[in-house]
């Protein structure tokens, strides 16, 4: 969504913002009319941008740190066009960096400046980051609709104080702040920088392509690297290999590498103990010493759906270069459903839902069943068949509370969730087939366990269920809510936000409608315990978060730009009649 441009907002909610304690943290003139404001994760920095132009400043002190220029245009400014120049920036607030990218096809220049003082602390252009002539054929830098079942928060940007805007860099450039390193995925090879200093430790020349992301084991010092194509352009997803690399973090050494098939998925593969568990392939244990896949009976039960997936992944990709990028376009058509996590009971052993045929191969078949694995072991403990008909097909499995879901859907568009005892196996409760539910031309609304409550959203409507017991607590409509068909959905302190092509809806965990406002323009839309903020192009609306009364409607004018950190708990104003930024925190 654009950011929030509109004095009014800070007008409308000045009694709210000093209720909740914000207090001036200074004015600041500037010479330039920033089109977005960035805050770091914990609101100490905020990097104002123009088109070519950026400024660093303190939060806390009102004070600028530096300022320079982007020699290309910014990335998130190109949107739906497609080229493979741009500048960007990344954070390191644990190193208190700040590194500037400006890359093109064959060159990319890095320069690194110190977030204490400002000044200089390296700059290079050696460290080529290989953006390939294919990036023109696909939207790099695409906006996609938002929904928060879906892992859209970068684990990299949250967990490791890594803060980048730009999908190139988020590709190419990976964080280890172990090492206070980053990898660059050059075309001489994949290259360790230290964030710091600026020096090259060294390069491994065998790997090539872009880098979804990195494990770093603390006991054996190595990294191992996700890799997979430079881009989603058509060329890339054909030429490149995916594969999982072992390295010696400290020389570069290359120790292993296995190939794997399948669709990526970041923050899924996990170290336990010496074993490495990708569930890329439906799933997969490597020695995390040797890199050699376990002989066990996981790799003697999928090696059939693993040939079959990596026959199906090669059709795709030519199917891409045939048609085109599925995420240039904006389909769903090989990603409707939700990525496979890794759940454990409490005995530490590794639960999972998967299908199977007579002769007891995973992955494959119409048969489901349910099993506890011991990882060290790689060994079946336990199986427990004939959960699902054959007419079920699993579209999502979470774990909350010694229970297994799984939600399935069916013929006649229908789907259920089936809750099964973790340690077990056995079936607790399933809930009534929901008929309308799984339209897969429409986006997939995963389930969700909050509150006791099992939230299932489906196109027709929102069940709640209770989560211990299945019993149906409410059914609302969607087209009872005025808001027209359903896009996509978020989850709040207090409740669930539905975003209609008419319009929001607020609806709490218990199944109540609060509220809906009808929207033409929306621009965002902020939600906290006490209230629902509403932005679009020309109003602004107040909602109150647990009884939905509509506190007041604003029309908004246009002088005035304001921007949010996503904390909630900064706010900055920009006056562009005084050109004035007023910045307002949380005491």
């Amino acid at each position: 969504m654009k950011r929030i441009t509109t004095l009014l907002l800070i007008l409308a909610l000045g009694f709210q913002l000093k209720a909740q304690g914000l207090k001036e943290l200074g004015q600041i003139p500037l010479d330039f009319t920033p089109d977005y404001i960035d805050f770091s994760p914990n609101d100490h920095y905020m990097v104002l941008e123009h088109d070519r132009q950026y400024q660093v400043w303190d939060v806390k002190s009102a004070t600028k740190i530096l300022e320079g220029e982007h020699a290309f245009t910014l990335g998130r400014y190109i949107k739906d066009l497609a080229v493979s120049t741009g500048s960007g920036y990344i954070m390191f607030e644990n190193e208190q960096v700040f590194m500037t990218f400006d890359y093109q096809h064959n060159s990319t220049l890095v320069k690194a400046y110190s977030l204490i003082d400002g000044k200089s602390l390296w700059e290079t252009d050696q460290l080529h980051m290989a953006i390939s002539v294919t990036e023109t054929i696909l939207t790099a830098h695409g906006v996609q609709e938002g929904n928060l079942f879906e892992p859209g928060l970068n684990v990299k940007s949250n967990s490791n104080k890594f803060y980048t805007k730009d999908k190139f860099i988020d590709r190419l450039i990976n964080y280890l702040p172990e090492r206070q390193a980053i990898t660059i995925n050059g075309k001489n090879g994949l290259q360790l920088v230290d964030v710091k200093t600026g020096k090259l430790h060294w390069i491994q020349k065998a790997v090539s392509g872009g880098i979804g992301e990195l494990l770093y084991d603390t006991k054996t010092k190595r990294m191992l690297a996700i890799q997979v194509p430079n881009s989603e352009g058509a060329i890339d997803q054909l030429a490149s290999k995916q594969e999982v690399l072992a390295l010696d973090a400290g020389t570069g050494k290359l120790l292993w590498r296995v190939e794997y098939s399948g669709t990526y998925q970041p923050g899924f593969a996990s170290v336990i103990g010496n074993t490495l568990v990708l569930p890329y392939l439906e799933l997969t244990f490597i020695d995390v010493e040797t890199g050699e896949e376990i002989q066990g009976d996981i790799k003697t039960r999928t090696q059939a759906a693993k040939t079959t997936t990596k026959v199906l992944g090669n059709i795709m990709a030519i199917d891409r270069a045939v048609h085109g990028s599925e995420e240039a376009q904006g389909s769903n058509k090989y990603n409707r459903l939700i990525p496979r996590k890794l759940h454990f009971n409490s005995d530490g052993k590794l639960c999972y839902f998967t299908t199977f045929n007579e002769e007891g191969q995973l992955g494959t078949g119409m048969k489901k069943g349910y099993l506890i694995i011991d990882i060290h072991k790689d060994k079946v403990e336990k199986e427990e068949y004939g959960i699902l008909g054959n007419q079920w097909t699993v579209v999502q499995d979470e774990m909350v509370d010694g229970l297994f879901y799984v939600k399935a859907s069916g013929n006649l568009n229908r789907t259920m969730i089936t809750a099964l005892d973790a340690k077990t196996g056995e079936v607790v409760f399933e809930t009534k087939k929901a008929s309308n539910s799984a339209d897969i031309t429409k986006l997939f609304n995963p389930f969700m366990v909050s509150n006791g409550r099992i939230v299932d959203i489906v196109s027709q409507g929102i069940y709640i269920h209770d989560a211990k017991t299945g019993e149906e607590l409410s059914y609302t409509r969607t087209k009872d809510l005025g808001i027209g068909r359903v896009k996509y959905s978020e989850f709040y302190a207090n409740g669930i936000l539905l975003f209609g092509t008419k319009g929001l809806a607020i609806i709490d965990f218990e199944g109540n409608h609060l509220a809906s406002v009808a929207t033409k323009s929306l621009l965002d839309v902020i939600a906290t315990k006490e209230e629902v903020w509403v932005l679009e192009n020309k109003t602004f609306t107040r909602i109150h978060s647990k009884n939905g009364d509509v506190l007041e409607t604003n029309i908004l004018p246009k002088t005035e730009h304001v921007f949010l950190s996503p904390s909630g708990n900064t706010i900055a104003n920009f006056s562009t009649s005084n050109m004035q930024l007023s910045i307002k925190q949380q005491g």
